[in-house]
């Protein structure tokens, strides 16, 4: 009964924020005006999703930890962390820090945080179907740091169409939650979070901002570190559920830098915004969504993990191919 009663709460309190999001993102200086580089949308939005994701997962954490499911320490730890990630993202709404900024702020955190508790740290990469073990040693820190920044950048960067980075977070979800068997009160919070955001910003009525994106990306990252470290979930099954956006932000860097661009610089080279010649802007997410699936989806047919990381790299990259040729 108390669970519900906490659900209750929240999806009130999601209400309200999303009653007065213009109010509130106007008072807090949290609206989105477009421009005519970048951003997709013609008139302002309230960047306001982050304030119905950040307290509501909050609050769950802080309710497990009460039924003594979660240690005090790493409850301060995954708070702390949680917090630097959507405190990062609010300044960014507010005042748009420039991406070196971020980087440094968000990876001088995790330098300091990380070390604090071995389970935040991945020391072995176990390979599933080569039944293979490598021992990092010392350079576990810098190898876990280098894939949650991967992570978030890549997450930050799907974040440029209506739907799309909350579709593939509901995703991630779903496989953690498949994989840990196990559903409680803070699963119900990100998956009820993330509905209450998705419907309205598939519409264009509300934009989660940076500090909605911070706060999945981090919640995320921390589920899958915990995830893997208890061996619920291999290294190889996680290069393949994050698949599609890891490869399209590496891809996406590596083409700024051969173009002598800053790799922070923004642009609309994106899978997502090229998809767009194809489908209408609205239903881009479904198409993205689908390609973000299958190669995890794939191994759930007895296809082994290297054969689809084979295929769907190559299916990406001719897919990239004929959308370029689309655009030309």
């Amino acid at each position: 009964m108390k669970e519900y009663l906490f659900h209750l709460f929240f999806i009130i309190y999601s209400i309200l924020i999303y009653r007065y999001r213009n109010k509130i993102s106007t008072k807090l200086k949290l609206m989105d005006f477009p421009d005519n580089a970048r951003k997709s949308h013609s008139s302002p939005v309230a960047s306001a999703g982050g304030l119905i994701i950040f307290p509501y997962i909050t609050c769950a954490l802080i309710y497990l930890s009460f039924l003594s499911f979660i240690k005090l320490k790493i409850l301060f730890i995954w708070i702390f962390l949680y917090l630097t990630f959507f405190l990062t993202g609010i300044i960014d709404d507010k005042i748009h820090l420039n991406a070196k900024s971020k980087t440094f702020i968000l990876l001088l955190i995790l330098f300091i945080i990380l070390p604090l508790d071995n389970s935040l740290v991945v020391s072995i990469l176990d390979f599933k179907d080569i039944k293979y073990v490598i021992v990092l040693n010392q350079g576990a820190l810098f190898f876990t740091i280098f894939c949650v920044y991967l992570f978030y950048n890549s997450l930050n960067f799907s974040d440029g169409l209506n739907g799309i980075s909350l579709t593939v977070c509901l995703y991630f979800v779903i496989v953690i939650i498949l994989t840990q068997n196990e559903l409680n009160v803070f699963h119900y919070s990100i998956l009820i979070s993330i509905f209450i955001t998705l419907i309205p910003n598939l519409f264009g009525k509300i934009f989660i901002g940076n500090s909605g994106i911070n706060s999945l990306a981090c919640i995320l990252f921390l589920l899958f570190i915990d995830a893997y470290n208890n061996n619920l979930i291999l290294f190889d099954e996680i290069m393949l559920i994050v698949f599609l956006p890891t490869v399209d932000a590496g891809r996406v860097t590596i083409e700024r830098i051969i173009n002598g661009e800053s790799p922070f610089k923004s642009d609309k080279n994106h899978f997502h915004h090229l998809l767009i010649k194809i489908f209408k802007k609205e239903y881009v997410f479904l198409p993205y969504l689908i390609f973000a699936i299958l190669p995890y989806l794939a191994t759930k047919i007895n296809v082994t993990t290297y054969i689809s990381l084979i295929i769907f790299s190559a299916l990406y990259f001719l897919t990239l191919i004929f959308l370029k040729r689309k655009n030309v």
